[in-house]
C-alpha cells in the first residue's frame, strides 16, 4: 500500500482533499499512483487524512478522481490498485532483505527459501533424490507410504495419512506437481499467510490420501502431490470469483474445467491415483466455499 508519512514532505506540496480514515486515504493514494499521478497520504486535522500530489498539473484530475472515489470507495479498481502496490513493496522487500535466499523468476514472481511453499517443494525433491540411490526407494516407501490401515490404527503411525504426498515415481511426475504447486501455492501463502496455506495443504492431503487408500487395490502403494495440486486449483477457483482477490491469486479462466477433464480422463488410464485427484479437487472446492466470504489478510 502507499507509504504513510507523518512528517512534511516537500515532494508532494499540493493538497487535493481529505478522507475520513487512514485506510481509505492509503487506498486512494495507491490508485492515483497506479494511473500515473504521484501522490501520498498524510495525517490532517483530527481524524482526517490529507491527500497530496507532486505536480500542480495533476491537481484538477486528482480532485475529479477524489469525487469518484467518494461515491464508491470499494470499487474493484481501487482494491486492485492497493493489492498491486502491496505486491510491489513486498517483492522489493523480499529481494532486498532476502539476499541470497530470494530469487526473482520474472513476471513479478519471487522464489523465497524461507517459506512453507519452498519447504514442501524441497522436501519432495530430497525424497525423490533419495529414492534414486541404491536401497533408497525401499527405505522411503517403508517410511512414508501407506500399506495398511493397521499401521494407523494399531501402530499409531499417523504421519502416513499425509506423507504419501512427498513420494514421486518419475521425473515428469515430480516436475508437473512442483511447477503447478509453485504457481498457485506461493501466491496463496504470500497473500493469505503461511498458516493459511498449511491449513489448506493438510486438509486436502488428509482427505485425498484417505479416499485413495479406501479404493486402493491390495498390495498397492500410491504417492504424489497431485491431489494437493488439484485441491489448491479448486480452492483458488472458488476464491477467484471474489472481486477483491489479488490478480496473481486468480487462476486462468477455464483451468478449473480443464482440471476436471483431466481427472475424468485419468479414470480410463492405469497407474493413476484418480480418487486422490478427485478427492483433492472436491476438498479444495469445499474449503473455497467455506472461506469465500471471510476477510482476506
Amino acid at each position: 500500500m502507499a507509504q504513510f508519512k507523518e512528517i512534511d514532505d516537500y515532494n508532494f506540496p499540493f493538497e487535493i482533499g481529505v478522507l475520513p480514515r487512514r485506510e481509505l486515504a492509503l487506498k486512494f493514494a495507491d490508485y492515483l499512483n497506479s494511473i500515473g499521478i504521484k501522490a501520498t497520504a498524510k495525517p490532517g486535522f483530527g481524524a482526517n487524512y490529507s491527500i497530496y500530489v507532486a505536480n500542480e498539473s495533476d491537481v484538477s484530475k486528482a480532485k475529479l478522481e477524489l469525487l469518484r472515489f467518494g461515491n464508491n470507495p470499494f470499487a474493484k479498481a481501487y482494491n486492485e490498485a492497493s493489492w498491486a502496490r502491496g505486491r510491489t513493496l513486498k517483492r522489493e522487500r523480499a529481494v532486498k532483505s532476502g539476499g541470497m535466499w530470494s530469487f526473482s523468476l520474472g513476471g513479478g514472481h519471487v522464489w523465497t527459501l524461507m517459506s512453507l511453499t519452498s519447504f514442501l517443494e524441497i522436501l519432495c525433491l530430497v525424497v525423490f533424490v533419495l529414492m534414486l540411490v541404491p536401497a533408497g526407494e525401499a527405505l522411503m516407501l517403508e517410511l512414508l507410504s501407506w500399506h495398511s490401515a493397521s499401521e494407523i490404527t494399531s501402530g499409531f503411525q499417523v504421519w502416513r495419512l499425509l506423507t504419501p504426498i512427498f513420494l514421486h515415481f518419475g521425473i515428469l511426475h515430480i516436475a508437473f506437481n512442483l511447477v503447478m504447486f509453485e504457481a498457485f501455492a506461493r501466491p496463496l501463502e504470500r497473500h493469505l499467510g503461511t498458516m493459511h496455506l498449511l491449513y489448506v495443504v493438510l486438509s486436502i492431503a488428509l482427505v485425498s490420501n484417505v479416499l485413495q487408500f479406501l479404493f486402493l487395490p491390495p498390495f498397492t502403494i500410491f504417492g504424489g502431490m497431485s491431489g494437493v495440486v488439484y485441491g489448491v486449483i479448486g480452492y483458488m477457483g472458488v476464491l477467484s470469483r471474489r472481486p477483491d482477490l489479488p490478480a496473481d491469486m486468480r487462476i486462468p479462466p477455464g483451468l478449473l474445467m480443464v482440471s476436471v477433464i483431466f481427472i475424468a480422463l485419468g479414470f480410463f488410464l492405469s497407474g493413476i491415483a484418480n480418487v486422490c485427484h478427485l478427492g483433492g479437487l472436491l476438498m479444495g472446492l469445499a474449503l473455497g466455499f467455506i472461506n469465500y466470504k471471510r476477510p482476506l489478510r
